[in-house]
This record gives C-alpha cells, sequence and structure tokens, in this order.
C-alpha cells in the first residue's frame, strides 16, 4: 500500500500499479536493466501489473522472473481491456502508466495516471489525459517509490 496525502487534503490509496509494456517500460520489447530494478522494488510495496498486446512477442521472456503479474491481450483486444482491467483490479486504487492510444481509457478508470514520453513517443490524447507526465519508466517508478514527489507534483 502507497499513502499519498497531498496538502489540499486530497489523499492516494495506491494497492495497484498497471502499467502498458511497450514503450511505457519496454523499447523494441525489451526491458532496461534499470526498469527491471525499479518493478522489483515497487513490487515490495504494491501489486504491479503489466497490461500489454505484446507487439514484439517477447514481454513473457523480458519479464521472466521479475514479480509482476503479465497480462498479454489477444488480437482485437485494447484499450477497453486495459480499462476493465484497471476497473476490475479496484480503480480507486489503482496508477496506470503507459503511453499509447489504447492507454487513454485505463487512464480515466485509475485514480491516478502517468503518461511516459519516451523514445516510442505519446499518443497526444493520452497524454492530455494523464495527471502526471515523465520522461521515462524510471522517472514513473521513482515518484511511486518516492511519494513525496507525488506531493510535489500535484499539489494545488
Amino acid at each position: 500500500m502507497l499513502e499519498v496525502a497531498l496538502p489540499d487534503g486530497r489523499t492516494y490509496a495506491f494497492h495497484t500499479a498497471v502499467f502498458d509494456y511497450n514503450g511505457t517500460l519496454a523499447v523494441d520489447g525489451l526491458l532496461p536493466a534499470a526498469v527491471k530494478d525499479g518493478l522489483i522494488a515497487l513490487a515490495g510495496r504494491l501489486r504491479v501489473a503489466v497490461i500489454t498486446a505484446d507487439t514484439f512477442g517477447i514481454a513473457r521472456d523480458q519479464l521472466r522472473g521479475l514479480p509482476v503479474e503479465l497480462v498479454i491481450l489477444a488480437a482485437g483486444e485494447g484499450a477497453a481491456a486495459k480499462a476493465a482491467f484497471v476497473e476490475a483490479a479496484g480503480a480507486g486504487g489503482v496508477v496506470a502508466v503507459g503511453n499509447g492510444v489504447n492507454d487513454k481509457e485505463m487512464f480515466a478508470a485509475a485514480a491516478l495516471s502517468v503518461c511516459i514520453l519516451s523514445t516510442e513517443g505519446a499518443s497526444v490524447p493520452t497524454i492530455l489525459a494523464a495527471d502526471i507526465v515523465v520522461p521515462g519508466p524510471e522517472a514513473a517508478i521513482g515518484l511511486l517509490l518516492n511519494p513525496t514527489r507525488l506531493e510535489a507534483t500535484l499539489r494545488r
């Protein structure tokens, strides 16, 4: 559980972090070592789920041995399936992290959304739907490992 109390009285109590994979955690399907380390640290605090269409077909291998739940979407599934996953996880306690068009709906469902603007880029509608935009997965994971960063960013 991760609790964040903001000076204006708003509070967040996160139990789950839901990540997109390609363009969010991985570049060209490959997961950097620093991201792997961050996911391990984060899994000590929250349930960590990765939900992906697995464009490159290697997400399972790249995430093998990490304490994360992997959901690979079937062909034709996408935005609605991601949002449904967030809802089923208890959306009020979910932080969603993504970058693509198919992440916008899960952003709307989650209590907090973080958009990654990295090598793959990010969908403008998804950026506009996000609560926070960061330059890479390490920064997104860092927000959750150091919740004072969230407080500083979200204060009014």
